[in-house]
């Protein structure tokens, strides 16, 4: 019998998952967060990674203050995938107090006249925290998502992004139609959107050019919907989670929007640096962000747009 990685990767996963269940949900998602950090981060080259991205953006961060923020990252995203996976005990122990912020009434103002309501927000704290908390108010929120590459793994992975919170649609032609509807028809969506788009324009983020999808802008201009940044974020005991739903941002262009955003999303970061995917490659290596300087030359020189590439084809976003 020919082995089978994808069959087997998405076994050990269902394992593990399926072991954490015989324990309570506080004790599961510790010990998911521990896992991540000290088996699958280090194994996979994620702590690595981070320590990279976190001494690009604070070149005078120590090493060990860097891994030590790296292990924090990834103590936090074991605790997502975990906590997705459970979704009626996180809207359980969302508490109505920690959810808000200076965008909160505008927002609801919006949903109750039906108008369309776009979320956007970034790889912070427990991203999904912010559908699960529309769910506990009442209401349901389309999303976006990436389908994984591991086809056995995807099929209980789509499941579950659907699972309670509202429709989720692919990013595919035929998932963003869908996604575009859902929101023309007055309904509330989520996107994240700090991804290394490399077909975009590039917008600075942490004062380093990072390119960065415009489509949440656009489809919010397109639909009419309120643009509104939300952050996700723990508490200091790891379990308990804050909504935070931003002051809306005012359509302009998609550039400028997305600009603020990323400063939004800056701002959090700032805040919480334990609790950004700092393993992402956002900004690319030292190779790949010189090239785009050398392409930005080349096209100012030629008089072009010189803030950045933008097309509308891009695998990453």
């Amino acid at each position: 019998m020919r082995f089978n990685s994808d069959a087997a990767i998405d076994l050990v996963l269902r394992g593990i998952i399926g072991f954490t269940r015989l324990f309570g949900y506080c004790t599961r998602v510790k010990l998911f967060g521990f896992i991540a950090s000290y088996v699958v981060a280090p194994v996979f080259g994620y702590i690595k990674k981070a320590v990279r991205n976190l001494q690009l953006v604070h070149p005078d961060m120590s090493t060990r203050e860097a891994r030590k923020i790296a292990h924090e990252v990834a103590t936090n995203f074991g605790k997502n995938m975990i906590e997705n996976y459970n979704k009626h005990d996180v809207a359980a122990a969302l508490k109505p107090e920690n959810i808000g912020g200076a965008g909160y009434d505008q927002m609801m103002v919006a949903i109750a006249e039906g108008r369309p309501v776009m979320l956007v927000s970034g790889h912070i704290g427990n991203y999904e925290a912010m559908r699960i908390a529309l769910y506990t108010l009442g209401h349901q929120s389309a999303c976006l998502f990436r389908p994984a590459s591991n086809p056995h793994f995807d099929e209980h992975y789509t499941q579950n992004y659907g699972y309670l919170t509202g429709p989720a649609f692919p990013q595919s032609r035929k998932g963003f139609l869908g996604f575009i509807r859902h929101l023309r028809e007055g309904g509330i969506a989520a996107m994240l959107f700090d991804v290394r788009a490399t077909q975009y324009q590039d917008v600075d983020f942490f004062g380093i050019p990072a390119p960065t999808s415009d489509v949440p802008a656009k489809i919010a201009m397109k639909t009419g919907a309120l643009f509104v940044p939300c952050f996700t974020h723990r508490g200091p005991d790891g379990m308990t989670h804050h909504i935070d739903f931003e002051t809306p941002i005012e359509h302009s262009t998609s550039y400028e929007m997305m600009a603020e955003m990323s400063d939004r999303l800056e701002a959090q970061v700032r805040r919480f640096p334990a609790q950004w995917l700092w393993f992402h490659d956002r900004w690319g290596t030292a190779e790949v962000r010189a090239q785009r300087v050398a392409a930005k030359l080349e096209t100012a020189a030629s008089g072009g747009d010189a803030t950045g590439l933008n097309t509308t084809n891009n695998k990453d976003h």
